[in-house]
């Protein structure tokens, strides 16, 4: 669905901790930052059990003698352990910015690349999975960058110089901790790949889950009129019982891989500790080094454990971040030219099909429209009218290049659609459907919604044009009133003619309606069919309708069936003839 894996245009590596590496060093100055301070503060940590030492064993270069000078000693640890806090401080501030700024970042990326897609696109995907993908996968990436990131650092650093200092302290006791990295390296690449998988087959099903919550949410009404409440409350935990069940598989694979790891750490100390205590006895090493060389190993066995644990919350986010990506990495089937043409510079616009054929790219076996030709003249009307199913709304749709063709060619002013910027053409069509699209935006808002710094009288100009101003104007908040998600406030009319005067302040040079006044009553109708034939008035025009009242005044009307143009002409000479239009205008159909 979402093509081959490959390098993305923004030159972020796909692959494992590539990705999460890559999105780093977008925030390198932060990042860098971090890690210096995290050099400082780890480097205290590793100073410590050689200062402990040193002390122990009466070092001469520090003038300090136990137990006389405890106090001294005291106030020196006291004084290191402020600077490491420095350290510390530092390092969590910047990695965690530099997570929240790579994390903004990506999500931006994220919404731009799905808004930039084709339909095509989004008459695959759900609307949960590509909500989940912003929300959840990209927090495991924050948490990545800002945390799991700095962990693996920190004790990797602990962990490599606490070996290379107990190899200076004594190399007879290091072997027992050397030979156990190659069984410790082998393992954390075993797990590591199978954790991957799993994190990334966890994250897929709580978007599942999610796609199921959206859904049902977003069609409450239906599922409440239709008793769907006991199926989808069972659907929704049927689907957090699988993502769950994955989640618990993968828990117990990171559980094992993280305990054997501690295990084996601990198990070595034990081992370091009879050793060592022999070495002590036979004087072959002395309280101090010995003292140093197990505080080292407490803390390299300590840093391999929780580096077993950053590995696997690492694994999550690399998958987090793949789901991500291949979102990213997709590129739209329907861009604009490299070098598109010129529209000219007239005052109105023609739009011409020559012999256009298409079939949805979701369902390739079922033919929608077959050697479809026509014409608009400029500044004039055509209604399409037909069964329902004929193909008018696709018609509709290939004309801002929602889809293209697969056969025959649609023209814009006697130019090519596929030779137009797509921001071009589409800024000089607007578009009113039967199911009106409101943002959950004040009223002002969504009429003005595309249109840059419109005044408030063409808003107000707009809404009296489509009936709305009265409405409007009864409202405790008049046009700063909000409409609610997806225009709940509102009803369907209101709606309508709320999308009407967004057309209607647009001033588009195509004018596509699509029963758009399908949800008016008579009396409004009447009201906004006059505005609607004074906006039509000298503008090329496409009506879809099942309304006579819309139909009667246009140009020429098209009777689509199966896909095909089977009428055409005025409406009083296809009135006058026997076929499709006379019957659904007998049957009160138009």
């Amino acid at each position: 669905m979402f093509g081959r894996k490959r390098r993305n245009s923004d030159n972020t590596p796909r692959g494992s901790l590539k990705t999460i590496v890559a999105l780093m060093l977008e925030e390198k100055q932060l990042i860098a930052i971090g890690l210096l301070a995290l050099f400082g503060g780890s480097g205290i940590n590793l100073l410590f059990p050689w200062l402990l030492k040193e002390i122990l064993d009466e070092a001469p270069w520090l003038g300090m003698h136990l137990p006389a000078d405890l106090s001294r000693v005291a106030a020196m640890l006291i004084v290191l352990f402020l600077i490491q806090a420095g350290f510390f401080y530092a390092r969590h501030y910047y990695f965690t910015a530099a997570g929240y700024r790579v994390v903004t970042n990506l999500r931006n990326r994220l919404f731009g690349s799905i808004i930039g897609q084709d339909i095509t696109f989004f008459d695959r995907s759900r609307v949960g999975d590509l909500l989940s993908r912003l929300s959840s996968d990209s927090g495991l990436v924050q948490r990545a960058v800002s945390t799991n990131v700095s962990v693996v650092a920190r004790y990797s650093l602990q962990a490599i110089g606490g070996t290379l200092l107990m190899i200076f302290i004594s190399p007879k006791l290091t072997v027992l901790i050397l030979l156990l990295i190659p069984v410790i390296a082998v393992s954390s690449a075993i797990f590591g790949k199978r954790l991957r998988k799993l994190s990334k087959q966890v994250q897929q099903e709580i978007a599942e889950a999610a796609v199921i919550a959206e859904e049902c949410i977003s069609s409450i009404r239906s599922v409440l009129i239709f008793a769907g409440k006991t199926y989808e409350q069972k659907h929704y935990a049927d689907a957090s019982e699988q993502a769950l069940e994955t989640g618990l598989k993968r828990t117990r694979l990171a559980a094992v891989f993280s305990s054997s790891m501690v295990f084996v750490m601990n198990a070595s100390l034990a081992l370091l500790l009879w050793f060592g205590g022999s070495m002590l006895a036979n004087g072959n090493i002395s309280m101090g080094n010995l003292t140093a060389f197990l505080l080292y190993g407490v803390m390299v066995a300590v840093s391999f454990g929780f580096l077993s644990g950053a590995w696997d919350e690492l694994m999550q986010s690399a998958g987090a971040a793949d789901r991500i990506f291949e979102i990213i990495e997709q590129r739209p089937a329907i861009v604009s030219p490299e070098f598109p043409l010129p529209l000219p510079n007239t005052a109105q616009r023609s739009v011409r099909f020559e012999s256009v054929s298409f079939t949805y790219p979701s369902r390739p076996d079922v033919s929608v429209l077959s050697d479809v030709s026509f014409t608009i003249p400029a500044g004039k009307t055509v209604a399409l009218v037909g069964p329902s199913g004929g193909g008018k709304s696709t018609i509709a749709s290939l004309i801002p290049r929602f889809y293209d063709p697969q056969s025959g060619q649609i023209f814009y002013a006697d130019i090519p659609v596929d030779q137009l910027s797509l921001d071009v053409l589409r800024g000089e069509i607007s578009m009113v459907t039967q199911s009106p699209e409101v943002f959950s935006l004040s009223i002002r808002d969504n009429i003005g919604y595309g249109c840059k710094n419109v005044s408030f009288e063409l808003i107000e100009q707009a809404s009296r044009a489509a009936n709305l101003h009265d409405f409007i104007q009864s409202l405790p908040d008049k046009y700063d009133t909000l409409v609610g998600d997806k225009g709940v406030q509102l009803s369907g009319g209101q709606k309508q003619r709320l999308t009407i005067a967004r057309a209607i302040l647009h001033d588009p040079r195509l004018l596509i309606l699509d029963e758009a006044t399908s949800s008016l009553d008579s009396e409004n109708e009447a009201l906004v069919q006059q505005a609607l034939n004074r906006l039509i008035e000298n503008r090329t025009t496409l009506v879809i309708a099942h309304r006579l009242s819309t139909v009667q005044n246009a140009d020429e009307v098209l009777v689509i069936e199966h896909g095909r143009i089977v009428q055409r002409g005025r409406h009083d000479e296809l009135y006058a003839a026997e076929g499709i239009y006379r019957n659904l205008v007998k049957h009160q159909l138009l």
